[in-house]
Order: C-alpha cells, then structure tokens, then sequence
C-alpha cells in the first residue's frame, strides 16, 4: 500500500509562505543573501517520499487570521473525508510559522500533526496564548539552525501546562552552517525530520533541548 493512502501533508501558505499577485500567479521569491526559495523542489521531496500533497498561494490581501482560518477548514475537511487526524500534517516554515500555531489553537485538536522549520517555539507559543486566549493543540515538530539569525538564540522549549496543555512538542537543532538559508533548498538535515515526524516515527517522543 502507498503511502499517500494514509498520509496528507496540508502546505497551502504555510509551507510556501509568500502570497499570490493580485492575478493568482506566484512570483518565485528570491533573498538577496539565500536565492531562491525552491518550493516546487520541496513539494516535489514530500511527493517523492509518498505523500499526498496539498498547496495553494495566499492571496496578497488574505491576513494572519484569514490564512489560519483557511488552514483549519482544510484540515477540518479532510478529517470529514475520514482521513485520521494523526495522518494530517500542517507545514509552516519561518514567518509562516504564525499561521500554522495559530491553527492548531482554533482547531483545538491534539492528533493532528504541526511541522514548523525556522521558528523559536517558545516566543510564538507564548503570542498565540495571548491573542487567542489558549495555546495550540496538537502534535509539533520544530526544527531550527543553530546559525540562523532569527531563531539562534532562541531559548529551548519548556512545557507550560498552563499555555498549551494538549500540546506534545520535539524540538530539534540541526548544524548546516546555512543560516535562515537552510529553509530555501529541499536538505535532507532539514526534510528528513518532518518526514519522520509526518510518518508517526516521533509521536510519543518528549521535546528535544538544543544542543
């Protein structure tokens, strides 16, 4: 049995991240340090390991609370399908990563998997709770560059019973030297964890402290 039976990665804005022209055609985002962010390679390494995946440009006026909102209803259509909420995966990389723990706090449902590469979990965690009142549900995956300007310091997380109660977290710390790099190109330091994660492999696993 293929993978793809069992397993759905839901990407939309979350694992793109840059919104749409006005037209609905994305331009290829391009960092002046980094390059280009190679999405179509990203999408196209989850593929090749088996998953189904689902993406979609947000659209430039669509806000924060607009494009989490949509993730929900997505999710919440492919768990009426009867796909099982264990084998839904939300993928949100850097800024994006706002959008995908402000899902999981609407959708309130600890089975459903979260995949956010390039975010410090123990700050956003801590805006979500106070701009919605509760902290995100869920299974959740972060994965971080220990020379990423953005998220480098960030301090390891620590389960706050009081924030997120429901929330099961493996946060990993991987070396590539790339910076906030390491999210434009499909690496395997970065992909392989959330391969795994979206696999089930990590479910019952305790957080991770940096190393």
């Amino acid at each position: 049995m293929r993978r793809a039976s069992r397993a759905s990665i839901v990407a939309a804005v979350l694992l793109l991240g840059w919104a749409g022209s006005a037209a609905g055609d994305a331009a290829r985002p391009r960092h002046p340090q980094f390059g280009y962010y190679e999405l179509d390679k990203i999408l196209d390494a989850f593929r090749s390991r088996g998953f189904v995946v689902s993406g979609e440009i947000r659209p430039k006026t669509a806000t924060v609370s607009d494009s989490a909102d949509r993730v929900v209803e997505q999710v919440r259509k492919l768990l009426d399908s009867g796909l099982p909420a264990g084998d839904v995966t939300v993928v949100g990389a850097s800024m994006r990563a706002e959008i995908a723990l402000l899902a999981p706090a609407r959708l309130q449902n600890p089975e459903v998997r979260f995949a956010i590469p390039g975010a410090c979990l123990s700050e956003s965690v801590t805006g979500v709770v106070a701009e919605e009142g509760e902290g995100p549900s869920g299974r959740l995956l972060t994965v971080r560059e220990a020379s990423d300007e953005f998220t480098g310091t960030c301090p390891g997380w620590k389960q706050d019973p009081e924030g997120a109660p429901s929330l099961v977290v493996r946060e990993i710390v991987i070396h590539t030297g790339l910076h906030h790099g390491f999210l434009y190109r499909p690496l395997p330091e970065r992909l392989s964890p959330v391969v795994e994660w979206v696999d089930g492999a990590s479910t019952n696993q305790a957080a991770e402290p940096p190393k």
